[in-house]
């Protein structure tokens, strides 16, 4: 079973992103992005070619009088990778292909109540169904990516946290899913794992740019010219847990006004629940494992013109527009991307009070006016950072897929 590698600072994994990313480029193509010289680039291709990792595919339009440049592409069926995004109330399941295209996917309730343990095996089972649904065989999986709410330790696989209960502090859910699954598991914030992911399927106008997550909590992302700013121990940007001047609201973690107590899908339906007759008319539960689907209720409520409803959602929104200040003013930021299953439904509405709170607040606005935009993949957006995550950590040297015998199933 191939290892999860140190990352993509080595000309191997540079080439490769560029090929994801680009999907076709010659050597001399390779060599004017990444600045190597062309016997670099030639001998460096020429054992991903042999590694089974890329194609020659045929000659791309003539310049000048030369001959035309031979066009390399990833060998898509070379690896595969899984991305899961598991919360209290909603689970993503993707697989990629080596090029980073989605072959399949599913979505699922959360872990609800139940513990890291019978979460895991659940995992597991759909992720099993998955592959064999996609014809995929799990020799040819490089890993998946589990990716969750923080704080995390990611070396170690472990949530940091007692939520959603105490028995998941600490507990080794990498390795108890690698050993189910019998592929390596790397760990990643949600918020962060979106960011990624943003970077792959959206069509963003810059490599500088801040993410706003919300799922079950919020959560919050910075990418620096194409690389997540991850802090000490990747557990920066936490803009769910900034205190907000005017909030008072009691935190998970502990504080006092939180972004994510004042704000999230658990305190939008707390302001529903409120008003019994708001609650009942919009079918509002209140179970927390139901949140999102309760925010969704309110959501779909303001989509057909429900005042009472939209005053609940305007007023999470202008409280995560004043997160976003603080996110835009810390970083130099001049986009800011929502993404998170949260933004599904009300995305364009946070989007519009984010704006405006950001025109009004943000230091930069007199230099530029800062751009809100919404996630090219909102609900699905951390799962596919997830599986992306392991295709750039792959090793640079695997050996080639095996020949499958002929007839052989």
């Amino acid at each position: 079973m191939p290892q999860p590698g140190p990352g993509r600072g080595t000309t191997a994994g540079r080439m490769l992103d560029l090929l994801r990313a680009n999907g076709t480029l010659s050597r001399v193509e390779l060599a004017e992005r990444t600045g190597l010289t062309p016997a670099t680039v030639t001998h460096t291709v020429r054992r991903l070619i042999g590694a089974g990792l890329v194609d020659e595919i045929g000659p791309g339009r003539r310049r000048g009088r030369g001959q035309p440049r031979r066009l390399l592409e990833l060998n898509a069926d070379a690896w595969y990778a899984v991305g899961i995004q598991v919360d209290r109330t909603t689970t993503t399941i993707v697989v990629l292909d080596f090029a980073g295209e989605r072959i399949a996917g599913v979505g699922l309730r959360g872990s609800g109540s139940g513990g890291p343990e019978a979460t895991v095996a659940a995992l597991a089972e759909h992720v099993s169904e998955l592959l064999r649904g996609s014809g995929v065989p799990v020799e040819r999986v490089l890993g998946a990516g589990l990716v969750t709410h923080g704080p995390q330790d990611r070396e170690r696989g472990v949530l940091l946290t007692a939520q959603p209960a105490p028995e998941w502090l600490e507990f080794p859910l990498t390795d108890a899913l690698a050993e189910r699954l019998g592929v390596p598991v790397l760990l990643e914030n949600d918020a962060t794992a979106a960011a990624f992911g943003e970077q792959w399927a959206g069509a963003l106008p810059t490599d500088t740019f801040g993410l706003v997550y919300m799922a079950s909590g919020v959560g919050g992302a910075v990418v620096v010219d194409g690389e997540n700013y991850r802090g000490r121990a990747s557990n920066a940007v936490e803009i769910g847990h900034v205190a907000l001047n005017g909030g008072n609201a009691s935190c998970v973690c502990g504080n006092r006004g939180c972004a994510q107590a004042e704000a999230g899908p658990h305190a939008v339906v707390e302001r529903a629940l409120a008003d019994d007759g708001l609650a009942a008319r919009l079918g509002v539960r209140g179970t927390p494992d139901h949140t999102l689907g309760d925010f969704e209720r309110i959501a779909k409520a303001w989509r057909s013109g429900d005042a009472d409803a939209e005053a609940i959602l305007e007023c999470s929104a202008r409280w995560i527009g004043r997160a976003a200040v603080t996110l835009v003013n810390l970083f130099d930021l001049d986009t800011v991307v929502l993404a998170g299953p949260a933004f599904a439904t009300a995305g364009e509405l946070y989007r519009a009070r984010i704006a405006a709170e950001l025109e009004e607040r943000a230091l930069s606005r007199a230099l530029s006016r800062p751009q809100v935009r919404l996630s090219a993949s909102t609900e699905t957006a951390a799962a596919l950072g997830g599986a992306l995550h392991v295709l750039r950590a792959m090793p640079i040297d695997p050996e080639p897929p095996a020949a499958t015998p002929e007839g052989a199933q």
